[in-house]
């Protein structure tokens, strides 16, 4: 079985965030307590990898803070572009076996989805796989070329440098390489920034490998979702919605009752046992962990705590602290650092 290594890009400035910082991280901004770029590493960490690599720019040392005890970190010192941000890996230099691309902005991403990919990667024993998408509107991402009256994959355009006729094709990149590791370090030092960004991009590598006979494939994503990537504060909400609903109903098929889904918001790191009723507009986020047969809310804030069985807890805001068993707690109380 060949090794396999992560990269996860997140670099890039996040301008679209309008933060009052400049330089504030955009994968370090949270949903539901969690960082952005820590559902990715949540996402890849269950395809047996050896090492993951987390490229790191704009606002770093925030990012570099989120993913310290999960990934390795590298600094891409100037954003000029994916395929340059490779280039900056440069521990991958002598690995043998395969790189996983994926952007540190998308959250929504699954282990499901990658290991299908991977699955086909290694099936097809390709060069290089790339996931496709087919979006109703596609500006803004990279097209995919194929070869006319056939599927074979010829290049990946990206949109500022795509004519009229190819602004028109809907089959997008999305953003996520399967690479075998060997030609990957034979051919970065080949990508050319020529185009209109002047930057490097990864997505070269289709037509420099269909050049030289290398196998590459597409895998068209059945879901969409999985390469949404978060921009601005609107698609985080959005991001979040669909997270908090995954959550919600994982939750449920496991013995959890939620009175209202829509106002229950639930990190995805919390444990809850069978029978716990929680009530509306409650938020339970950091470590916590919740026992059986619990009452939780209405109107209550639950952050790194630890619940037993059988208490009720009452519009209260509860925080670093530990509930034993067969507690009334609240209404209207505010509790920190404490045990009962």
């Amino acid at each position: 079985m060949k090794d396999k290594y992560v990269v996860i890009l997140g670099a890039g400035r996040g301008s679209r965030m309008e933060s009052r910082d400049p330089n504030h991280s955009k994968v370090a901004y949270p949903i539901l307590g969690k960082p952005l770029i820590n559902y990715v590493i949540d996402a890849v960490k269950p395809l047996d990898i050896k090492d993951i690599y987390t490229v790191v720019g704009f606002g770093g040392k925030a990012t570099e803070e989120c993913v310290k005890d999960e990934s390795k970190v590298v600094w891409q010192k100037e954003i000029l572009g994916t395929g340059h941000a490779l280039m900056q890996v440069t521990d991958l230099k002598n690995k043998d076996g395969d790189i996983i691309v994926v952007g540190g902005d998308t959250p929504l991403l699954t282990s499901e989805t990658l290991k299908k990919v991977y699955h086909k990667h290694e099936k097809d024993d390709n060069a290089l796989t790339i996931c496709t998408s087919v979006l109703e509107n596609p500006k803004g991402y990279g097209r995919v070329i194929r070869e006319r009256g056939s599927y074979r994959l010829l290049d990946i355009r990206e949109d500022k440098d795509c004519d009229e006729e190819e602004k028109e094709i809907n089959e997008v990149n999305a953003g996520i390489y399967i690479i075998n590791n060997k030609l990957l370090q034979e051919y970065l030092p080949k990508l050319s920034n020529q185009n209109a960004k002047g930057e490097y991009y990864l997505s070269e590598l289709v037509k420099l490998f269909n050049r030289d006979g290398y196998k590459c494939e597409a895998y068209v994503l059945e879901d969409a979702q999985d390469i949404f990537s978060v921009s601005d504060r609107f698609q985080l909400s959005y991001a979040a919605k669909t997270i908090r609903k995954r959550v919600n109903k994982k939750l449920m098929l496991h013995g959890v009752s939620i009175e209202d889904p829509e106002t229950a918001y639930i990190s995805p790191d919390i444990k809850i046992g069978k029978d716990t009723v929680v009530l509306a507009n409650t938020t339970i986020l950091g470590k916590s962990k919740i026992g059986e047969a619990n009452f939780i809310g209405p109107n209550t804030v639950l952050n790194n705590v630890v619940v037993g069985d059988d208490n009720v807890i009452t519009c209260s805001y509860i925080e670093n602290s530990e509930i034993t068993n067969n507690k009334n707690i609240g209404p209207f109380v505010h509790m920190e650092n404490e045990k009962c």
